[in-house]
């Protein structure tokens, strides 16, 4: 893996925060507006009736969007750069509860028209759509929405939010300093060492440092835990600024945004995300083998129908979901090229 990717792939913390952080600012501006009360009603009976995509399960009261994260030095946000980070995130609106389930960008999955590859590579093959269809196909999803952000700047976020607070183990401090190096030198900032085991408060290039950390016991799969740590801590911390603070945020990070929500919708949508609470968060595959094809590494799904059966299970509390053939015909097509039996890797 080169530089480059090893720098894309902090993105979990990157596309959620964001995204929360929009959600916040939001939030306030209902909370402060004269006629919160009548904007709740109207806005909840929009979300429910009219604009909320029902869910795989076929409830009304879930909405499932996909959320990708970019890193695009041009904003370029559609076909052409690859979703370094994907998610899916089931909104509650009877609950009020948020449920997100993060799909590690090298799983291999069939793409239509490109066959088996990770999935990173649909969102460049066809932009959103077919990073959509791609995760419809093989996880009988039904998802019609998105979100895309660009990430570049997630350190300047953290640093306006004032910092988070994060726990260090002795196993990470051998590798974070790194990182830091490395995002000092091209962000031009001066965040200093990490020197031993503890709780610091960290700034926004300490803490994508933190999330880019890899090769730790759990390699890639234990930097998916970090970064859904640092997601919640930005999540807790931008809950307590104030309006006008997180405006200024917003304003900075709004135009890495792209959505094919109408723009009422999305307010909606987010604003009440904000109010929600984000009840757990999961990675999947849930079991992989980690290794090459053909000279490429790719995180295979042990087995495909098992991946689907999580997400509808974790997302829609389906505990016996039943597959579509389509996916069962993919799972065994992986299969052929790559049978796992004894090299498995449980998250």
């Amino acid at each position: 893996m080169n530089q480059r990717e090893r720098k894309n792939n902090g993105v979990l913390i990157l596309v959620i925060g964001i995204v929360l952080v929009l959600c916040a600012v939001l939030a306030e501006i209902f909370i402060f507006s004269a006629k919160h009360k009548e904007k709740k009603t109207i806005a909840t009976k929009k979300v429910t009736e009219s604009k909320q995509q029902t869910s795989s399960n076929g409830n009304s009261k879930l909405e499932t969007f996909a959320i990708f994260g970019v890193d695009s030095r041009s904003n370029q946000l559609g076909k052409g750069t690859r979703s370094d980070s994907i998610m899916v995130a089931s909104v509650d609106h009877t609950t009020e509860k948020v449920r997100v389930v993060s799909v590690f960008r090298d799983s291999y999955v069939d793409i239509k028209g490109h066959g088996l590859d990770k999935v990173t590579h649909a969102h460049s093959y066809g932009g959103p759509d077919l990073a959509m269809d791609t995760l419809n196909r093989n996880f009988d999803l039904k998802i019609d929405h998105y979100i895309t952000v660009n990430f570049g700047n997630v350190a300047e976020v953290v640093d306006d939010l004032g910092g988070i607070k994060m726990q260090v183990t002795s196993e990470e401090v051998k590798y974070i300093n790194h990182y830091i190096d490395e995002i000092n030198k091209v962000d031009k900032t001066h965040s200093a060492h990490i020197t031993k085991a503890g709780t610091y408060q960290m700034d926004g290039t300490q803490a994508v440092a933190y999330s880019r950390i890899r090769y730790t016991t759990g390699g890639d799969y234990k930097r998916a835990e970090r970064q859904r740590t640092v997601l919640m801590e930005i999540f807790e911390k931008a809950k307590t600024k104030g309006t006008t603070q997180l405006m200024g945020i917003v304003t900075k990070m709004i135009a890495k945004i792209d959505t094919n929500y109408a723009t009422d919708d999305v307010t909606d949508l987010l604003s009440y995300m904000a109010q929600y609470t984000i009840d757990d968060s999961k990675a999947v595959p849930g079991k992989l083998w980690g290794g090459k094809i053909d000279g490429v590494w790719y995180a295979v799904p042990v087995t495909l129908e098992n991946a689907a059966q999580d997400i509808h299970k974790y997302l829609y509390g389906q505990e016996n979901y039943n597959v579509s053939n389509t996916v069962k015909e993919i799972s065994d097509k992986i299969q052929q090229v790559k049978s796992t039996p004894n090299e498995e890797i449980e998250q």
